[in-house]
């Protein structure tokens, strides 16, 4: 995932009378370091992954960052009917060599489990969320194995397993088949596509997000009813890729919902959102993840707000 943050919450305006289509998840990622519980736009979601927990050196987890947030977002998502994960993610550096190194013991993958397991039911959580970017070569075998096991005990307590990969083939080669059986759905993280964009095309165009799903739905045979495509509520800059809140490169040019570029940056405006939600998400794949919730603009501005209204059905 990427950073990115902003200091502040929006709520999207959806209307009335609406709603996502049942077969069709929308799964938005909420950070522990931002924004309030209160805020969210619950109608326009399915799932919210609470994002980051990051286990400790000896197989536990390190404590939950802003542990009352997320009580209130556990309260306020079950009272409207939504499934609330937490997210696993890597550590602040980027580094993965704690994940490595609990894989790789079967005993410690164990234990590691069994945490994850108490930490779910705790705090009266729908599943966990794995977000360790990536496995490698090395560590591909100990990843599976530890989603595989995690899977069972999850699934044995009544929980949902969902796990994070990239969207392509240089890490996402790394991630075993296996996996598409044990996660209930699989969030694909179709952005960040770096310097492989063809000439002219922005950060995340529709071009990356369609091979994504031609990767892992034709290439590896993900199934349809697990692919979920992830689209990013940032953009970043077409001279040295640094990232910027859509929030932000909104709020610097009003119209900027209007495009797909906007001083200096690359992003995803409403049409390129739309496009990316109905043709590829909702016809391709079950559903859009979104990287993250805090960095959209308000009300008729918002992203979250474009997509819903893309996707949206009458209620009965």
């Amino acid at each position: 995932m990427a950073s990115c943050a902003t200091n502040r919450a929006y709520i999207p305006v959806v209307p009335d009378g609406y709603r996502i289509p049942v077969d069709f998840k929308v799964v938005g990622y909420f950070p522990s370091w931002s924004g309030d519980p209160e805020t969210i736009q619950y109608r326009a979601l399915t799932h919210i992954c609470y994002a980051f927990a990051v286990p400790a050196a000896n197989g536990d987890i390190s404590p939950i960052e802003n542990e009352g947030k997320l009580r209130r977002l556990v309260a306020l998502g079950h009272s409207k009917d939504k499934k609330i994960l937490l997210s696993l993610g890597n550590l602040a550096d980027g580094d993965v060599g704690r994940y490595e190194k609990i894989a790789a013991d079967p005993r410690l993958a164990d234990y590691f489990s069994d945490r994850l397991l108490d930490v779910a039911q705790r705090y009266d959580l729908d599943g966990v969320d794995v977000d360790w970017e990536f496995p490698t070569e090395a560590s591909a075998p100990d990843y599976a194995r530890f989603i595989h096991a995690l899977a069972l005990k999850l699934h044995g307590a009544g929980k949902l397993l969902s796990v994070a990969v990239s969207a392509d083939s240089l890490h996402g080669q790394y991630y075993d088949d296996s996996i598409m059986d044990d996660a209930d759905f699989i969030n694909i993280m179709a952005y960040d596509d770096g310097l492989d964009r063809p000439p002219g095309e922005n950060h995340s165009g529709y071009w990356f997000a369609s091979s994504s799903l031609d990767y892992w739905i034709g290439f590896r045979h993900m199934p349809r009813s697990k692919a979920v495509l992830g689209l990013p509520f940032y953009g970043r800059s077409l001279i040295d890729h640094h990232a910027m809140s859509y929030y932000r490169i909104h709020k610097a040019d009003r119209s900027s919902s209007a495009k797909d570029a906007s001083k200096g940056y690359g992003y995803n405006g409403f049409d390129t959102m739309r496009a990316k939600a109905v043709n590829l998400a909702r016809y391709r794949g079950c559903g859009i993840m979104i990287w993250q919730l805090e960095q959209d603009a308000e009300g008729a501005d918002s992203l979250l707000n474009a997509i819903f209204d893309a996707i949206k059905e009458p209620l009965d």
